[in-house]
């Protein structure tokens, strides 16, 4: 095969695995998103907490428009709004912060700014919840499996359902 054809033939490999991965990656955040609502709708809020949940978006959005279904959502009494945020500065207004894989590096200043306040925080980074996160989502063969940091949630005035924890793939005390 010439050259030309090699370079050709290459291309089209790469775009038909990269939509492939595209795929992948679409049906992974499509399960995440409904984990993360799983995860809202499984998770005791103090009575101090308003009667909408900001469900927000730390980072690069990965969900795309799956995340966006569950908004005006009703669980536990209270309806779920989605933000976009890009600065730790601005997550103040968020009862749920899920940390983007690109901004996982900024985990422990998102800890700092919210320790306390009642938060719910999540990531899909290996190592997270053993960094503070409450609850870290992992996928391997299109299945998605999470581990639980107790401790991190009740630091934040959050209890986590105990038939939340059952399904979890390890609970951290």
């Amino acid at each position: 095969m010439n050259t030309p054809l090699r370079i050709l033939a290459g291309l089209f490999v790469m775009l038909c695995c990269s939509s492939q991965a595209a795929a992948d990656t679409q049906a992974e955040y499509r399960l995440k998103a409904a984990f993360l609502y799983n995860f809202v709708a499984f998770t005791e809020w103090p009575a101090d907490v308003a009667n909408t949940l900001n469900v927000c978006v730390y980072g690069p959005d990965p969900f795309g428009e799956e995340l966006d279904k569950y908004r005006g959502k009703n669980v536990a009494g209270r309806s779920l709004a989605m933000r976009r945020v890009n600065s730790v500065d601005n997550l103040g207004s968020c009862q749920v912060v899920f940390v983007a894989r690109p901004v996982i590096g900024n985990l422990a200043r998102v800890l700092d700014s919210l320790s306390g306040s009642p938060v719910l925080i999540v990531a899909d980074s290996p190592g997270a919840a053993r960094q503070g996160a409450a609850i870290n989502m992992s996928a391997e063969l299109s299945k998605v499996t999470f581990e639980a940091n107790l401790a991190a949630a009740r630091r934040n005035r959050l209890n986590l359902s105990s038939k939340l924890l059952r399904l979890a793939s390890e609970v951290l005390q």
